[in-house]
């Protein structure tokens, strides 16, 4: 495993065995796919946007499981398990509302194509063997931005969904958060895009 999402974080630099906050390998790597999914996911909201289709449960959802990957959120793994599963399923099944309007999904990201193992100990072989935090960018500045987008993201979920739950919504909140989860899939962006995007956390 390798977490550096914390204050915490084991001799400044990542827990690499177990998380300083009693999080395990298991769990970091089935958050890591949860990322990965929900990525997907979120590709196919902005694209699911641009043809008139707004799904209240999906913008929900996006936010609970990137809330959920916050340190000491959840540790649950059966818990990840679900969320995996339904993410695939609400990808699926919004990506072909959106073919049906005649729209497209104009992306090639790994996340749009992840079939989820079938079994818990494959989902986490599967988190494992996706090196998620290491393989965001080539370039270490590029991949450390993404980083703080992703973080700071997580955050922004975790605000939108206690508004949620207080009954309080806002589409273009939705809407910001499904778009930066989509551009960090992206390998095309430099610095000055990255930095843009993490303010963009802020302004939300």
């Amino acid at each position: 495993m390798f977490c550096n999402q914390c204050e915490q974080t084991a001799k400044g630099s990542g827990c690499e065995q177990i998380g300083v906050c009693g999080k395990s390998e298991g769990v970091a790597a089935l958050q890591d796919l949860l990322t990965h999914a929900t990525q997907g996911l979120a590709i196919v909201a902005v694209a699911a946007r641009k043809q008139g289709i707004v799904d209240n449960v999906v913008d929900r959802f996006i936010c609970e499981a990137t809330f959920a990957c916050l340190t000491n959120v959840d540790f649950d793994p059966a818990r990840f398990e679900n969320w995996i599963r339904k993410t695939v399923q609400l990808r699926n099944a919004l990506r072909e509302k959106v073919e049906a309007a005649g729209g497209f999904v104009d992306s090639d990201a790994a996340a749009l194509s992840f079939v989820p193992a079938p079994d818990l100990a494959g989902l986490e072989a599967q988190g494992a063997e996706l090196d998620y935090i290491n393989t965001l960018d080539d370039n270490e500045d590029l991949r450390s931005l993404k980083q703080i987008a992703l973080y700071g993201l997580r955050g922004l979920a975790a605000y939108t969904d206690h508004a949620a739950i207080l009954g309080q919504t806002d589409d273009e909140v939705f809407s910001a958060i499904n778009e930066l989860l989509a551009v960090l899939t992206r390998k095309d962006l430099g610095v000055d895009d990255l930095v843009a995007g993490a303010l963009k956390i802020g302004e939300v």
